[in-house]
């Protein structure tokens, strides 16, 4: 696509290619979108557009998946009674669980600045090359 024909709160297709060259896609212009790309190359998904860089020929947008990993921050109580030292932001990282001990899925939001050749209108076909990264466990 080019720059001018995508719209600030649009959803559009996003085809990661599967060479991510660092002298074309430097990790200074897709900041901290690179390392996740990079696992997300030759894959394709839904990317909500919330700002557009003309200058640098990107877009930021949203990723909407699904996960079992959660980060709960404790309270100074809870850090208190576990005999912690206290002013610290303890967090505590893991995977949610149900009842009977199988994981849970909730909802997780991604950023990602993509190059804006890398829309696509969701309703045109997907390249056959690429698959949806659900698949191998990125959402």
């Amino acid at each position: 696509m080019r720059t001018k024909d995508v719209e600030v709160g649009q959803t559009y297709r996003c085809e990661v290619p599967f060479s991510l060259p660092v002298r074309r896609y430097r990790p200074t212009t897709m900041g901290d979108s690179w390392w996740p790309l990079s696992r997300l190359r030759g894959t394709h998904f839904p990317l909500a557009v919330v700002d557009v860089d003309a200058a640098a020929r990107t877009a930021l947008g949203l990723v909407m998946g699904a996960g079992t990993r959660i980060t709960v921050e404790l309270t100074e109580e809870q850090a208190e009674a576990a005999g912690l030292s206290p002013g610290h932001g303890y967090q505590v990282r893991g995977t949610l669980l149900d009842a009977d001990g199988e994981p849970v899925e909730l909802p997780q939001v991604t950023t990602l600045t993509v190059p804006i050749r890398w829309l696509r209108p969701v309703e045109t076909p997907v390249s056959p090359s690429h698959h949806d990264p659900t698949f191998r466990g990125f959402h």
